[in-house]
């Protein structure tokens, strides 16, 4: 049997390939290497070269010399059991230079901690990211059933309850900039709807969105507005008008506590 390119060697037939296939240089060459990462999900946590080639539409020897790239500057990993490539310890680096930058994680883990354990929920952290909010901190519920977007689910900032918490800060002449935006999906019902449903949720403290899921959501209290934003998640059978009130309010009084804390560390913030 031949080598195989998962083991970083390549056949003579593959070397021909190699040979007359253009070299993919250039903004192309990046823009495939991006689009290989955003591959990686939490249902899809490993991928292969043959995987890769037939999810984009490469050869073979091109999927294999991009994900070879991706590996020699550490944005993957390569598995020689299961040939296999998985992300690698530069994005985890990368993910903790966003997360640390404003000096938020210490403070948001141990009142995740806390949240979960007054309301029995699961809880998490979203950041914006563009134009998007991004999953960055879950505690999932000790619940059976439960709700869960997992770290990295993303959301356009004009649909649920976490994006919509990161627009309480922008007045109607921001929001319309906003969604002007080419990226920017419209909010549904439109722009009138959502500038009342904003209107009404800053009056109450936070942002609701009902489905099979119900979830809360308020921003974190911090030096730059709309930044990130709390969300408190469960089944629509659990969260009846009684546990919606009781989770709300604990989710008022945690954002309170963090505004304190946030206060004496930045006392000129």
């Amino acid at each position: 049997m031949g080598p195989d390119l998962g083991q970083h060697t390549t056949s003579g037939s593959e070397r021909i390939l190699t040979e007359v296939e253009p070299a993919v240089t250039g903004t192309q060459s990046v823009f495939r290497a991006l689009s290989i990462l955003h591959a990686f999900t939490a249902q899809q946590p490993t991928l292969t070269g043959p995987e890769v080639a037939q999810m984009f539409g490469y050869s073979l020897p091109t999927a294999y010399r991009l994900l070879r790239a991706l590996e020699a500057e550490h944005f993957l990993v390569f598995d020689r059991g299961s040939r296999a490539y998985s992300p690698g310890p530069e994005i985890l680096r990368l993910a903790g230079v966003m997360l640390h930058r404003d000096a938020l994680v210490p403070q948001t883990q141990t009142s995740l901690i806390r949240l979960r354990a007054l309301t029995g929920e699961t809880v998490a952290v979203y950041w914006r990211l563009g134009n998007k909010c991004t999953c960055t901190q879950e505690m999932p519920s000790p619940h059976p059933t439960r709700i869960e977007a997992g770290i990295g689910a993303e959301f356009p900032l004009t649909q649920g309850a976490a994006g919509k918490a990161l627009l309480l800060d922008l007045d109607e002449a921001g929001l319309r900039t906003l969604l002007a935006e080419p990226d920017m999906p419209g909010p549904v019902g439109g722009i009138d709807t959502l500038l009342a449903e904003l209107e009404v949720s800053r009056e109450r403290g936070y942002t609701l969105s009902v489905d099979d899921a119900v979830t809360i959501a308020a921003p974190i209290p911090w030096l730059r507005p709309g930044l990130a934003a709390y969300t408190v998640s469960a089944p629509a059978s659990r969260f009846g008008p009684q546990a919606l009130s009781n989770a709300a309010t604990t989710l008022a009084e945690e954002m309170d506590r963090l505004r304190s804390i946030l206060r004496k560390q930045n006392p000129f913030g």
